[in-house]
């Protein structure tokens, strides 16, 4: 079984990013992509890392398809696609959980089931703070929408996952979010945000209310 982990960072290396990788590797006989999301100060070059170094700035979906498709010394064969913020801590080893795992489900860190006010009708998505995908629904499914720039990729992704027939479900790995909402502090943030909310309402449309016969 071979798995793959992508964290995407845009600043903070000292602080998070780098950190995390090194705790990845520590914990994990992964390979581990860390893609640097047009940072101000370009990532250096990780001992045990590949560096996928991006000089324009992309949604964090696109940023992981990035992750997902660059091919490797090892190829791009690999089973099972950890996809991770880059503001989390990893205590363990991934590995002997996944590979208990069902191949026809994604698993996330836990449940959502709102979506600015979607809650009726949508499916119950796992939360993106770490998002595992199997080849063989990455196969069926296809990217994430890159067009999803500033927020709603994992929810998107889930749904598109769920009408095809696969599931989801949750998993309790070794790494902790701390929840820091780094992409918030760009500039821009919240009107990207917007645009992205507008576009995928307009992709997923008139899903409240389905509770009340509607």
């Amino acid at each position: 079984m071979f798995i793959r982990i992508v964290v995407v960072g845009i600043d903070h290396w000292d602080d998070l990013t780098h950190r995390f990788a090194i705790q990845l590797n520590d914990h994990n006989p992964c390979e581990i992509f860390v893609v640097d999301n047009a940072s101000k100060e370009p990532y250096p070059v990780p001992s045990r890392s590949v560096l996928i170094r991006l000089r324009n700035r992309v949604g964090y979906g696109e940023a992981l398809n990035k992750g997902a498709t660059t091919v490797s010394l090892n190829g791009n064969n690999w089973d099972w696609l950890l996809c991770c913020n880059n503001d989390c801590l990893c205590t363990g080893n991934v590995v002997e959980k996944i590979e208990h795992l069902r191949p026809d489900t994604i698993y996330g860190n836990e449940w959502k089931y709102s979506y600015d006010g979607m809650e009726d009708g949508l499916p119950a998505v796992v939360d993106s703070a770490y998002l595992l995908i199997p080849r063989k629904v990455w196969d069926a499914v296809g990217k994430f929408d890159p067009q999803m720039d500033a927020a709603f990729e994992e929810v998107d992704y889930c749904i598109r996952a769920v009408s095809m027939g696969y599931r989801l479900d949750v998993v309790d790995l070794p790494i902790t979010h701390l929840n820091l909402h780094t992409r918030r502090e760009l500039e821009g943030y919240d009107q990207r945000w917007e645009a992205t909310r507008k576009y995928f309402r307009a992709k997923h449309p008139n899903r409240e209310g389905v509770r009340n016969g509607n």
